[in-house]
């Protein structure tokens, strides 16, 4: 069975939620990680586990492009989401270099409150990083850090890839791996032990091959998969068994 390690179901109309799921299911995937963005979507985030707590875990946090929203009363609401029972990290949190929807230093000041929360609370996190590689790889370097959880659709070479596998993150693989002129993404891929990868859609975004330009869903995590087994010359049935247990391993979700 596959899991979606990175889904944005809160972009989704409400109404489409149990079709997603159920073609989801269909097409073998167990289980979907949901990460909050924004102030809008926290609570809709964590309601999505209670809707659908064998299926739905979630992360909670601030994206850096929202990063500037982070005042003392998103902060309140991040921490008390934490105590829900279906919310297994803090995320989507990080830098993204190529909007700046919001200025560097709020991003960087985001991002440092919300590893130390993780940290204290002692919940991985979902990092997310676009044309920032610099910056980010520094502040997960910075000593006082601890660190667990994935870098999603992670786009950087082969030695920053081994970085963020020292630094104790696994590596998030989404449908960018399966596009013609990602060779980079490819030979990232094939540079990685298999026991430090989560595959991903990050729907709606980021559709896979076949399917590229169509609006993302999870159950085309199973065509990512597929293609990276392929790929990388492995069974296609152990890269899910493998990717899924990496999964159980890194978020510990109660189903």
């Amino acid at each position: 069975m596959w899991i979606d390690s990175h889904a944005h179901l809160t972009m989704y109309d409400p109404s489409e939620v149990n079709e997603i799921l159920r073609s989801a299911a269909d097409a073998g995937v167990e289980g979907i990680l949901v990460p909050a963005t924004c102030r809008s979507d926290l609570a809709r985030t964590v309601e999505l586990t209670k809707s659908y707590p064998d299926s739905v875990v979630a992360a909670v946090g601030v994206h850096p492009h929202d990063a500037s929203s982070l005042d003392g009363e998103l902060k309140r609401d991040i921490e008390n989401a934490l105590r829900s029972p279906g919310v297994v990290a803090v995320g989507e949190i990080g830098l993204d270099y190529h909007y700046m929807n919001s200025p560097r230093e709020d991003q960087l000041r985001s991002f440092r409150w919300q590893l130390d929360l993780a940290k204290e609370a002692d919940f991985p996190v979902v990092v997310h990083n676009r044309e920032s590689w610099s910056d980010l790889v520094s502040v997960l370097g910075e000593p006082h850090r601890r660190l667990r959880g994935v870098c999603h659709s992670f786009t950087e070479d082969e030695a920053a890839a081994a970085r963020v596998v020292e630094l104790g993150l696994f590596v998030g693989i989404s449908g960018m791996v399966t596009f013609k002129k990602a060779d980079g993404i490819r030979a990232m891929a094939s540079s990685l032990d298999l026991h430090r990868v989560l595959v991903e859609t990050d729907s709606p975004f980021l559709a896979p091959v076949p399917y590229r330009g169509q609006r993302n869903q999870s159950a085309w995590v199973r065509e990512i998969g597929v293609f990276l087994a392929n790929h990388l010359g492995v069974d296609s049935e152990a890269l899910a068994r493998q990717t899924h247990d990496n999964f159980v391993r890194l978020f510990s979700p109660d189903w």
